[in-house]
């Protein structure tokens, strides 16, 4: 996979509507269905977040040649500064969403429920 990085999610939805446009999907011949070729995903920045279109990559390496290929499925839909663009990994100082998995360790909490009763055993 590749990233075309934007510097906001409206840009990265207006390149996936041209993208569409291109392709001539269903909204834009119909009415109806998608308007959008690729997702996006935004940064959890809380200022000015940049947002990123993850682009479809296939690298391989010719075994006898040693020579390697890349091929890009959407390469037809892509200017060529952005397929020179286009990044193997989201930058350095990416911001990332706090993990929803990860036990929240802040001493300093506001919650409630931070009271050392336990809770009720459930019912059969």
């Amino acid at each position: 996979m590749a990233y075309l990085i934007f510097e906001s999610k409206e840009e990265a939805q207006a390149r996936s509507e041209q993208a569409a446009q291109q392709k001539n999907t269903s909204f834009w011949s119909t009415g109806s269905g998608t308007k959008f070729w690729w997702g996006w995903s935004e940064e959890a920045a809380e200022e000015d977040p940049r947002a990123f279109i993850e682009i479809a990559k296939n690298t391989w390496t010719d075994e006898e040649t040693e020579e390697e290929h890349v091929s890009i499925p959407d390469e037809a839909l892509l200017t060529e500064i952005e397929i020179a663009s286009l990044a193997d990994s989201l930058p350095e100082d990416w911001v990332y969403p706090p993990d929803p998995m990860a036990e929240d360790n802040d001493e300093d909490s506001d919650d409630e429920d931070d009271d050392d009763e336990e809770d009720p055993p459930l019912a059969d």
